[in-house]
Formats: structure tokens, sequence, C-alpha cells
């Protein structure tokens, strides 16, 4: 599609990207971020549902319910434990991570909250043991500028990342937990109305802002 048709459908992108910090530990322990080439641990789970505080079962969580596969985690001691494994509660949260989020969010000029609270997205896919995401919005409005343009910032959140997917078939999907839990900043910009490369050039400008503080990956 070329930049003219786009320009005449009214383009509007919002950009929101997962950027992992550059921490010697986990979120929410003290296992360090590496990739393992081995994996002398293996288990398997079912995704089980449960209804919502509503009293009602997630229609996506029912939909990937259905399809009754066997999730298999491959698990290396080296840098992970038992709380990627769901079978030991989470620690307290990694304060260099906190610390790197809370640079970022005044980067941004976001209006940072006073009480920074531990919330629980859906995970369905089995990318993560608990059958949820742990994240925490740190704060919320503020702007990246652009060439002169202010582009309103959403939010920005403190989560965990998912395990990494190693193969996925009609029954079984597996997982290493190598990455489960590495801290990473989400953050949600404002959409906003342009042609491709000046979208481009709002997300270079983001990821030059993250790589200035030089404590993220």
């Amino acid at each position: 599609m070329s930049e003219f048709q786009i320009d005449k459908i009214g383009l509007k992108v919002g950009l929101e990207i997962h950027q992992q910090l550059a921490t010697g530990k986990k979120l929410f322990c003290g296992c360090p971020p590496i990739e393992s080439e081995k994996y002398p641990i293996k288990f398997f789970r079912k995704l089980r549902l449960a209804k919502s505080e509503l009293g009602k079962f997630d229609p996506t969580a029912v939909f990937e319910r259905n399809k009754d596969k066997t999730i298999v985690y491959h698990a290396n001691p080296a840098s992970s434990c038992l709380v990627e494994q769901d079978e030991e509660p989470p620690h307290d949260v990694n304060i260099e991570a906190k610390e790197i989020a809370l640079i970022i969010a005044a980067s941004l000029k976001s209006n940072i909250f006073n009480e920074i609270h531990v919330m629980r997205k859906l995970v369905i896919d089995g990318s993560n043991t608990s059958g949820f995401q742990r994240t925490m919005l740190i704060s919320q409005s503020g702007h990246l500028d652009v060439d002169g343009k202010k582009i309103g910032v959403q939010s920005i959140c403190l989560e965990e990342d998912a395990a990494k997917l190693l193969g996925d078939t009609t029954d079984v999907r597996e997982y290493s937990l190598d990455r489960l839990g590495i801290p990473l900043v989400e953050i949600a910009l404002d959409p906003v109305a342009g042609k491709p490369d000046e979208i481009r050039k709002i997300a270079l400008s983001l990821g030059r802002l993250l790589r200035a503080t030089k404590r993220v990956e």
C-alpha cells in the first residue's frame, strides 16, 4: 500500500512496546536472566478453568482449554527456581527493576503513582506457569518529544516477561523457563495520525530514550 493510499484512509497508529530491563536478577526472585543450553528439569501442566470475580469464565480461556493441550516446561536450576514453576510464592519485587521503571517514567514526564500494586493479567497460552502475568502500573500520561511534537503517553507498566516458546503441535506446547520472570517495561503511546516514516521516527525516538538510560537490554 502506497503512502498516498494510507493518507486516504486516515492511518492512526498507537505504539505499545515491551523492553527488557538490564538487571542481574528476575522480577520476583533472585535467579539470573541467562539462556540455558540444557534443561535437566521437565514437568507438565494442563490449563484449568476458574471463574472470575464476576462469577464468569473468560471466553478466551474457554477457547484455549478446549484445545486440550498438554503444556511441557523445561527448566534449568541455574536460571529458574520454584517461583517460575509456580510452586513457591513470588519474592519481593526487584528494587533495581522498580528504579529503572521510575527513571523511564520520569524521562517521559509521566505522572508516577504514590503506591504501586501488583496486579494479574490473565494468560491463556501456557506462557506463564501460574496462568497469569504479574504487572504493576507505574504511571500514566506524560509525553515523548519528537521533532517538536508531543506524543502522549497512556501508561507505563513494570511486568514479568513470558516463558520462551520452544515448540507447538496439535497436542503439546513446550516452553523454556529461562525468560519467564525477566523484568520488562510496557509503554503505551497515544494513537497518532501520520505517514509510515513519521511513525517509525516515533518508535526510534522512544528506543533511543530507553537506551540512553543504559539500563535496558
